[in-house]
């Protein structure tokens, strides 16, 4: 009899994100790939992914790459807050539209994908389902209530989609784009993230850890706090190798006084929000495929490490002279500029995973690490099922 563990060692999953009109995130599309077909069934598979899948958690969107695995996932009963891709295709046959119409009854929710321009128009198949539509440069961007789009290159088709149009998500964010508007100038700090942070730097009952994990959603803040608890008025050249360190070293009220001074420099662009978000859930991921068990210090280091792997992109500077003004430990250094160390293998099957178009070089990535596809593919779970998770904030206050 297959079991969860069978399952996930025999399917490659990659994932992206849905992004919403407040530029948050929406779901996740998670693709799955059998790379053992003999061990996989989808009933397993689904029971693996959903069944202990938080109320809060994002949406799931299952996207089976393996025709044989649809078929069996449509007469599997449903896993809350998921729905399954189907292909446009399937919605045209009678015999596949009586399946469709079958598992919508047991409670499956559909999601046909297809091109924008060959569904536009078209009758309503008779079953039950949302669209998600692949847009083509040409195609024009004309009402699209509660549409979800994929395929829009440039920051203007999306923000036309999303604030014109109607969208209610949009897939693969054009951060080339989006950051084209921004070469001239590093980027500031992430606007919603200090005020989130100073809202609460007062409140008796916030701990370190929940102080933490709202700082680390901005990498540009991140690295700039690093660089100020490193600086000759701090103590130069200690080895601060995690954000927890760091403001542990600073301390609730100085943050709060230094923040305040941050005020004029916030960044007002709402369509960077995904950018950071999207490094934010690869430095989760590479956390995540720690060994369970493994010390809170050991994940906060593997977490700033992974944070700090696209800073370039976002300050306009190589890497290199980057981290070289901070005295980060030599694994650190070693995993972004040399691609080597520790910490290498956990940033480099994170990046796999985020990258769908990967997805059939991911057992290699895994392999040539030493990690297992069941290790990978529950890292992954895990980081998801938490992306809209926020920490304890009962813990003891920093007195500074």
């Amino acid at each position: 009899m297959l079991n969860a563990h069978s399952v996930l060692d025999s399917v490659a999953m990659a994932y992206a994100p849905l992004w919403n009109r407040a530029r948050e995130l929406a779901g996740v599309r998670l693709y799955v790939r059998a790379i053992h077909p003999e061990g996989v069934d989808a009933q397993h598979l689904l029971q693996a992914v959903g069944d202990d899948w938080p109320e809060g958690a994002p949406p799931l969107l299952v996207s089976l790459q393996t025709p044989r695995l649809l078929q069996q996932a449509l007469q599997c009963p449903p896993v809350r807050n998921t729905s399954i891709e189907v292909p446009a295709a399937m919605f045209q046959g009678q015999e596949t539209l009586a399946r469709l119409s079958a598992a919508q009854r047991r409670g499956h929710q559909l999601v046909r994908s297809g091109a924008l321009g060959a569904l536009r128009g078209q009758p309503s198949p008779g079953v039950d389902h949302r669209n998600l539509l692949h847009v083509d440069p040409l195609d024009r961007l004309e009402p699209l209530p509660g549409q979800w789009l994929e395929g829009l290159d440039t920051q203007a088709r999306v923000q036309q989609a999303l604030d014109q149009a109607g969208a209610a998500a949009v897939l693969d964010w054009p951060v080339a784009d989006v950051m084209k508007a921004h070469r001239h100038a590093p980027l500031r700090y992430d606007r919603r993230v200090v005020e989130q942070v100073l809202a609460v730097i007062d409140d008796e009952e916030c701990s370190i850890e929940y102080l933490e994990r709202l700082v680390r959603q901005d990498p540009v803040l991140i690295y700039r706090i690093l660089s100020l608890v490193n600086s000759a008025a701090y103590g130069a050249h200690r080895e601060i190798g995690s954000l927890r360190h760091a403001l542990m070293m600073l301390g609730f009220r100085e943050l709060g006084r230094w923040l305040v001074e941050q005020l004029p420099e916030l960044e007002p662009d709402p369509d960077l929000q995904p950018v950071r978000y999207a490094m934010v859930m690869r430095s989760r991921l590479a956390h995540h495929l720690l060994a369970s068990g493994s010390d809170d210090l050991l994940r906060a280091e593997v977490y700033t490490t992974a944070a700090l792997a696209q800073l370039d992109l976002l300050l306009h500077q190589p890497l290199a002279d980057l981290l070289h003004r901070l005295p980060l430990p030599p694994r650190i250094t070693d995993a972004l500029l040399r691609r080597d160390g520790p910490y290498f293998p956990l940033l480099d099957v994170a990046r796999a995973m985020g990258d769908p178009t990967r997805i059939d070089r991911l057992e290699t990535v895994c392999r040539r690490h030493e990690i297992t596809l069941d290790q990978a593919n529950r890292a992954l779970l895990r980081m998801l099922a938490t992306s809209r998770d926020h920490a304890a904030r009962r813990s003891e206050r920093l007195m500074h």
